[in-house]
């Protein structure tokens, strides 16, 4: 393991797998030897300046089983939700002790001395008080002020290194309306990002959105003194709530990242990582908050007919056909062209009189079906007549809402003259059967006649022969099947490639594992283990890109499924200590990697 810089000897190696694996065995040892339950904690360090963060520490002697409890809340510091949690064991006079630490960062708000008061926690059964703890906050020094400029400094890099603006054309929406905005993904040149993980997403129910689609890239785009690869959507924005409202967008990218050591900004993000041996983390991208006002529509002068158009827009109606016969329909189509919300327009109202029978309407739409703002939106109608003449075709009333103007406007189609004619008498296709008698009857022969030939056997009916008894119709039937076995065959194959491909991923990595163990590489050991942890474990819960998985996406598989903590935790161990050793030299000792190696083999057995 490395820690702070140097590498642990093999002496202290065996011991800490010892206490592992006493801590793995002996799960209840303090009720078998009557541990006495206690509790310490403590600010480490407990004196800082207003510019350091401290760590507030609980110990647990006895038991390391997850207490319950509330942290008490101080006005003069803040306190993680998050705390990291260490399991140890150990034997002191042959006799073993388990305790459990949680540390909690703490960050100070204002000068001054600052005090936790004792509290309870709960350990399975039994009530623990936590004693009281002080902190002491000074004011900050020359050293940390530089520091906090520092720091300022990189939190506005990362704010600009990649951000999402939205372009909204209009400062205020009413209720239903849609404008056609952009939204602009920036990334500086200088972050190594090696894919953008999904579309912006807006935050809050206020507002509806189109479908993104590919985005436009733009290189070489210059704002904040950097430059920046800008990734752009065009949506239609819908606004769906009156009243101030607020709307954010964001996504995550995928940046490759080393130790935070090796960054210039003492960040993972601005540096790409040296041959490969970096790894993947998501980050999130968010844009500011923004505000909009959503207004009401005026109810003054608002027209019967107005069923929620808003924009700009023209009607007419066209129908196929001036002359039809009684019973026959005829299409009318009515088109609404404009810019407005065509994504949100209901179709005009047309109802059946004692004239027509009108269907409901078919819908389309002609135009930028990105944004749904411009363009055309068809309504087809089906109308019958029900009586023969010249009759007319009902004239439409489609009313809008203008946003730039703030006013209603209604337009009608035209009148279309209808001529039905009567058509011809309907008659009866289906011919009358005649009553045949039950009875046998000679056929008469008076009206038949003697060809050149012999007629050969006369039958009194003609035998139908059915599709089942034909063989090509079994030939036919045939073929979709032979295809269907064929797919079935072919899926089969490719499942077992795939299993094959892992097996020999698998076999590659064992392979490399056990040569590092023979030629004392702990470098090429501990990277090996990583890539075969995500491997196995990615496999095994099916995630499509295995070897793209961080330590912590490996983790939360894990915890997704029903595996003891104790295995999750071994886990996070090795793939803790595999980072470590990322670039670190080799071992003294092979015999403490082929022990390592035996227990990764068992703790993947137990992965459910």
């Amino acid at each position: 393991m490395v820690k702070n810089g140097s590498t642990l000897s093999s002496r202290s190696q065996s011991k800490l797998w010892i206490i592992l694996f006493v801590s793995l065995l002996l799960p209840g040892i303090e009720e078998i030897h009557g541990q006495q339950l206690r509790v310490e904690s403590s600010f480490q360090p407990p004196s800082i300046t207003i510019a350091n963060n401290s760590v507030y520490k609980i110990i647990i002697h006895g038991s390391q089983e997850n207490p319950q409890g509330s942290l008490p809340q101080i006005p003069g510091i803040s306190i993680s939700n998050s705390p990291q949690t260490f399991r140890s064991a150990s034997f002191i006079n042959g006799v073993p002790s388990v305790r459990l630490e949680m540390s909690f960062q703490i960050k100070p708000k204002k000068i001054g001395t600052h005090t936790i008061p004792p509290w309870t926690i709960k350990v399975g059964s039994t009530t623990l008080q936590v004693p009281g703890s002080s902190i002491k906050v000074v004011a900050a020094n020359q050293e940390d002020k530089i520091k906090q400029q520092a720091e300022e400094r990189q939190k506005e890099d990362l704010s600009q290194a990649s951000f999402i603006e939205f372009i909204n054309p209009r400062k205020f929406l009413f209720e239903g309306e849609t404008v056609s905005g952009l939204l602009n993904l920036f990334i500086w040149d200088r972050l190594p990002v090696s894919r953008i993980e999904r579309p912006p997403q807006k935050e809050g129910d206020a507002f509806s959105l189109t479908e993104l689609r590919q985005p436009q890239e733009k290189r070489n785009q210059t704002k904040y003194g950097k430059t920046y690869t800008v990734f752009s959507w065009p949506t239609g924005l819908t606004a769906a709530i009156a009243g101030q409202q607020q709307i954010q967008f964001n996504t995550s990218i995928r940046v490759r990242v080393k130790s935070r050591g090796n960054s210039p900004f003492t960040s993972p993000f601005f540096n790409d990582p040296f041959f490969g041996f970096g790894r993947e983390e998501s980050l999130t991208v968010k844009s500011d908050l923004i505000n909009i006002e959503v207004r009401e529509l005026p109810m003054i002068e608002r027209p019967d007919s107005f069923r929620g158009a808003i924009g700009k827009f023209s009607c007419r109606s066209i129908p196929d056909s001036d002359r039809v016969s009684l019973g026959d329909p005829i299409r009318l189509v009515v088109e609404i062209t404009g810019t407005g919300n065509f994504s949100a327009m209901p179709a005009p109202v047309l109802n059946s009189n004692s004239n027509f029978k009108i269907g409901p309407p078919a819908f389309s739409f002609e135009g930028n079906e990105i944004t749904m703002h411009e363009g055309k939106q068809l309504f087809e109608y089906i109308l019958t007549p029900l009586k023969p003449g010249l009759i007319s075709i009902p004239v439409i009333t489609f009313s809008y809402f203008d946003p730039a103007r703030e006013e209603y406007f209604t337009s009608k189609t035209n009148n279309h003259p209808l001529r039905v004619d009567p058509g011809e008498t309907w008659v009866d296709p289906t011919p009358v059967q005649q009553q045949t008698e039950t009875s046998d009857f000679a056929v008469s022969t008076t009206d038949l006649f003697q060809t050149e030939n012999e007629p050969g056997e006369w039958f009194q009916n003609v035998k139908h022969k059915t599709v089942i008894n034909s063989q090509v119709f079994w030939s036919l039937q045939s073929i979709p099947l032979f295809c269907a076995i064929g797919l079935g065959f072919y899926g089969w194959k490719r499942k077992q490639s795939g299993r094959d491909l892992f097996r020999q991923r698998q076999s590659i990595l064992k392979k490399q594992m056990k040569e590092s163990i023979t030629f004392n590489d702990a470098s090429l050991f501990f990277r090996a283990t990583r890539e075969r942890l995500r491997l196995e474990i990615g496999t095994f819960y099916k995630h499509p890109n295995p070897s793209s998985l961080s330590s912590n996406e490996l983790t939360t598989l894990l915890r997704s499924s029903s595996n003891e903590e104790d295995t999750i935790s071994e886990i996070e161990k090795i793939l803790e200590i595999s980072d470590d050793h990322e670039f670190a030299g080799t071992l003294k000792d092979p015999q403490s990697l082929e022990d390592l190696y035996k227990h990764i083999n068992n703790l993947l057995k137990k992965i459910q």
